[in-house]
This record gives structure tokens, C-alpha cells and sequence, in this order.
């Protein structure tokens, strides 16, 4: 009889534990996945960064390329009248 109480003690002993490690696996897993969540942040920041500076260097060969055509436009007028 005393080995059925010690089985039975065992056993809610070892239930205990593995609700135990189940919270705290659960916990590791959600620190986890805010490291996780920093990290992804961080490279949006750097891609948002790296498309911003390439969004203002296309408005700027925008920029570039409409005085060219302008520049080109007046040389081939000019060139027109001789």
C-alpha cells in the first residue's frame, strides 16, 4: 500500500514539473520571439532608410534628366535655324 501512495506522489510530483517547464518553455518562447520582433525592426528601419535615400536620388536624376532634355531641346532649336 505505502509503494501505490509513493507511485501516486511520483506521478503528481511529475505532472507538476512538466506544467512547470511548460510555462516556462512558453515564457522562453515569448522572450524569443520579442528578440525576434527587435531584430525584424531593426532591418525594416534599415531598409526604410536605404529607400528613402534611394527614392530622393531617383528625384534627383528625375531632376537631372528633365534640364538635359530641356538643354538638348534648345541646342537642337538653335541648330534648326542655321
Amino acid at each position: 500500500m505505502a509503494d501505490n501512495n509513493f507511485n501516486e506522489l511520483l506521478i503528481h510530483t511529475l505532472k507538476q514539473i512538466h506544467v512547470r517547464l511548460d510555462r516556462l518553455e512558453a515564457k522562453v518562447d515569448e522572450k524569443s520571439d520579442k528578440a525576434d520582433l527587435k531584430l525584424i525592426e531593426q532591418r525594416l528601419g534599415n531598409v526604410e532608410s536605404r529607400l528613402d535615400r534611394l527614392e530622393g536620388e531617383i528625384g534627383t536624376f528625375k531632376w537631372m534628366l528633365g534640364i538635359g532634355l530641356t538643354a538638348l531641346g534648345v541646342l537642337i532649336a538653335v541648330l534648326k535655324m542655321f
